[in-house]
C-alpha cells in the first residue's frame, strides 16, 4: 500500500469516527432519557467511534515511532502492535457494526426513503467487509501476538540480555496499544460532550408559544 492511499484511508477512517461520535453526541441526552433501543444504539455509535479513533491513533504512533526511533519501534514491535490492536478492536467493531446495520435496515424499511436505503446499503457492505477481513486476518494476528509474547516471556536457553530485550519490546507494544485505546476513548468522549451541549434549550417563551400553537 502506497503512502498516499494509506493517508486517504486514515483520513477517511478518522472522519467516519468523528461523525459517529458527533452523531451520538447530538442525541446523547435524549437517548439517555428514552433508554431502551435508542440508548443502546447511541452506545454502539460511540463504541464504533472509539474503535476507529483508536485504530487511527495506533497507526500514527506506530509509524511515527518506527520513523523517529526505529531502534525502539522495530519492524517486529510495529507489526505486533498493529496485530494486538486489531485483535482487541475487531470484536467491538463487528458487534457495533452489526447493531448499526440492523438498525439502518429497520429505518430504511419504515421510511422507504432513498437516503436511508443508501445508508443501509453502505452499512451492510461495511459489515460484510469487516467480517470477511476478520475471518481472513484474525487468526494470523492472534497467532502473531501469541508467538511474540510467548518468546518475550523468556527461555532458559536464551541469554539474559536477549530476554530483557524481548521483555522491553513486549512492554513497548502494550504501552503503544494502551495509549491508542485510551486516546480513542477520550477523543470520543470529548466530541460527544461537545456535541451534546451544542444545541441550546428552548426558552420559556418559546415553550409557551409552542404549547399555545399545539393542537388540542
Amino acid at each position: 500500500m502506497n503512502a498516499f492511499l494509506l493517508v486517504v484511508l486514515w483520513l477517511l477512517n478518522f472522519g467516519i469516527s468523528w461523525w459517529n461520535a458527533y452523531a451520538a453526541g447530538k442525541v446523547w441526552a435524549e437517548a439517555k432519557v428514552a433508554g431502551g433501543w435508542p440508548r443502546f444504539m447511541t452506545w454502539m455509535a460511540a463504541v464504533m467511534s472509539a474503535c476507529g479513533f483508536s485504530w487511527c491513533i495506533l497507526i500514527f504512533l506506530v509509524l511515527s515511532g518506527h520513523s523517529l526511533a526505529p531502534e525502539l519501534v522495530t519492524d517486529q514491535v510495529a507489526t505486533v502492535s498493529l496485530q494486538l490492536g486489531y485483535v482487541l478492536l475487531v470484536p467491538f467493531v463487528l458487534m457495533s457494526g452489526y447493531a448499526i446495520t440492523f438498525d439502518s435496515w429497520a429505518r430504511a424499511w419504515r421510511t422507504r426513503s432513498l437516503p436511508d436505503m443508501g445508508i443501509a446499503a453502505w452499512n451492510t457492505f461495511a459489515s460484510i467487509h469487516n467480517t470477511y477481513s476478520a475471518i481472513q486476518n484474525f487468526g494470523d494476528a492472534l497467532g502473531g501476538v501469541a508467538d511474540f509474547f510467548g518468546s518475550a516471556s523468556g527461555s532458559r536457553r536464551s541469554s539474559s540480555s536477549k530476554n530483557e530485550a524481548n521483555a522491553a519490546a513486549a512492554i513497548l507494544v502494550i504501552v503503544l496499544v494502551a495509549l491508542a485505546l485510551a486516546g480513542g476513548a477520550l477523543l470520543t468522549t470529548a466530541i460527544i460532550r461537545r456535541a451534546a451541549g451544542s444545541v441550546p434549550l428552548p426558552s420559556y417563551a418559546e415553550l409557551q408559544r409552542e404549547r399555545r400553537l399545539a393542537p388540542t
